[in-house]
């Protein structure tokens, strides 16, 4: 396959592997083919969705992000943003200075991302996150958010992420996870397996289907401890675990030394 690079804001150039990163055909993973029809269609609602889902708490989550890989007041960072749907993290560092490649499989999320991008400081590519079309050592951190349970491989998407990142560099992933506590527990089961499908129904029967598929992989979501154990195999230094929203999502962290 022929080799092309890619150009950020402020002349950083990435190689990129242009045909697979633009060719869905190469894409043959059946999970990949659902998670991509799944979310082809509901790209427009996307953003306005998650802020019901999240009880309006998904901005504080990115930012949380944002503080955990200690880009805030690196401006030129070079941030790798994995399943990055229509930008919402992406943007969060752009603002902050950093310049960001965003990495979705599904070409309906990137064309609304960048419609959405006021920052043109981030590059969108269509590309898996189990096989990466860059080149190793080139960020100065690797992200992934509310997507680890939408891989078809959390281990390879994790390796990839740290090859990708360069020497005391962060990988960060961001995910919804199963509160500890009962109360709140049984509260949120059935917050996510009656009231959001219910909702998603009165926006279209397409969105009752992605918060019926959100409710059931969250229950069979890998735990952030490990996730975490999985950042730890792939070579991550220093993993640790932050929950937070009463356990609702987590941030699972680790070090490229």
């Amino acid at each position: 396959m022929s080799q092309s690079t890619l150009s950020l804001p402020g002349g950083a150039k990435y190689e990129k592997n242009s045909q697979f990163a633009e060719a869905t055909s190469l894409y043959p993973d059946r999970k990949v083919r659902f998670v991509m029809r799944l979310f082809s269609k509901g790209a427009r609602e996307y953003d306005f969705l998650l802020r019901i889902l999240s009880l309006g708490r998904d901005r504080f989550w990115r930012e949380s992000v944002v503080k955990e890989s200690g880009m805030r007041s690196k401006r030129g960072a070079r941030i790798l943003d994995i399943a990055c749907g229509t930008g919402l993290l992406s943007f969060e560092f752009a603002r902050k200075g950093a310049l960001v490649v965003g990495v979705d499989v599904t070409r309906e999320m990137l064309d609304r991302a960048k419609e959405l991008d006021l920052t043109r400081r981030v590059e969108f590519v269509q590309a898996r996150a189990e096989t990466l079309p860059f080149r190793n050592d080139a960020f100065d951190a690797a992200t992934i958010s509310l997507a680890t349970r939408n891989l078809s491989s959390v281990e390879k998407s994790f390796a990839e992420m740290y090859r990708c990142t360069k020497r005391n560099g962060s990988v960060i992933s961001m995910d919804f996870a199963r509160p500890i506590e009962r109360t709140f527990s049984a509260f949120y089961l059935f917050y996510i397996f009656r009231i959001l499908p219910a909702f998603g129904l009165l926006v279209s029967r397409h969105w009752n289907g992605i918060f019926v598929y959100l409710a059931n992989s969250i229950a069979r979501s890998k735990s952030p401890e490990q996730l975490a154990s999985i950042l730890s195999k792939v070579g991550a230094q220093s993993t640790k675990v932050t929950r937070m929203t009463h356990g609702v999502t987590a941030i699972v962290s680790g070090q490229k030394i």
